[in-house]
């Protein structure tokens, strides 16, 4: 038994990619920036059963502009539908079983299984329960909203208080409000192309006592040797001086987790922060508007002799 393909949807840049791989060893060339991280750990994410190592950021940019729209009112006054379709991540899983590994499998086995086909499995990082995840972020808006409004006012006031938006609500609240889901795929219902032959099609959702997460792992192993691209100081030591910063790193978080996100009702302070920040932004972005100017202007001049060679050829 090997796996054969697997499909992300959602998942940062890929948002719908399906890959084949070697029955012995497959390898991944490309250049920057074309998914080849993502490919890979899409299965290590996704297999552990870990929440904690998904944020907002891993879902695709589509995906927030859905979050956003599906956050707000209806224009047209039509209240928000009783089951919500968020954007949520997936991974299909499929492998090729002989009749000797049957027994591997035996909790993913669809009814219509032959001898020598296909096993797939998918796990979705989906919202537990959309109506009442989209009825605690307009209940927390309006909330701040009001406290917000009940400040003194002032002259030129930017502020807006926390959450904006949905995708500013789920930046702190998505492990709260996502969780994992297992289904077997019946083979018989997929095209050669591992798309689903029909619309309708849902797959089963596998009993929660086999536990999704427990079958894959007996399935499969990852581990990762992940390349070194930061630069350390050597008289510590490559090892030490990234363990130092890392160690760092967790700490501040920790620290931001256990001061800050205990502060959503100090206005005042919020506020303030919020000043800080937009003033740095815009300050940031007077320094640098010359320099990114000119980067956008030479883009589009070799962008433009690009295509001009390309043209020349033909």
């Amino acid at each position: 038994m090997y796996l054969h393909s697997y499909r992300i949807k959602n998942y940062r840049r890929l948002r719908d990619v399906h890959i084949e791989l070697a029955s012995d060893i497959s390898i991944f060339v490309g250049s920057n920036n074309n998914g080849k991280t993502s490919a890979t750990q899409a299965i290590s994410a996704f297999i552990s059963g870990a929440k904690d190592k998904f944020s907002l950021y891993d879902f695709s940019s589509a995906c927030w502009r859905k979050f956003d729209e599906l956050g707000e009112p209806a224009a047209d006054g039509v209240d928000t539908p009783k089951k919500p379709e968020l954007p949520s991540m997936s991974l299909d899983l499929w492998f090729d079983v002989a009749a000797s590994d049957l027994y591997l499998v035996i909790p993913l086995l669809p009814s219509s299984l032959g001898v020598g086909t296909q096993v797939g499995i998918r796990i979705e990082f989906a919202a537990r329960n959309p109506t009442e995840l989209l009825y605690k972020f307009r209940t927390s808006r309006a909330d701040a909203q009001a406290k917000a409004a009940a400040l003194e006012a002032r002259e030129h006031d930017k502020y807006v208080p926390w959450p904006k938006n949905l995708t500013d609500y789920l930046k702190s609240e998505l492990l709260k409000e996502f969780d994992f889901r297992y289904y077997v795929l019946d083979r018989a219902q997929f095209d050669s192309s591992h798309n689903p032959k029909s619309a309708d099609y849902e797959p089963r959702q596998l009993e929660k006592e086999f536990g999704g997460a427990t079958a894959l792992k007996s399935l499969i192993r990852v581990d990762n040797l992940p390349a070194q691209r930061h630069l350390a100081d050597p008289a510590s030591g490559s090892v030490v001086g990234e363990g130092r910063s890392e160690d760092l790193s967790k700490r501040l978080s920790k620290f931001y987790k256990r001061n800050l996100d205990q502060r959503q009702e100090d206005h005042r302070a919020l506020r303030a922060l919020f000043d800080s920040e937009t003033g740095l932004n815009e300050h940031l972005a007077d320094v640098f508007k010359e320099t990114l100017d000119r980067a956008y202007r030479g883009s589009v001049i070799q962008a433009s002799i690009i295509r001009g060679w390309r043209l020349s050829r033909h």
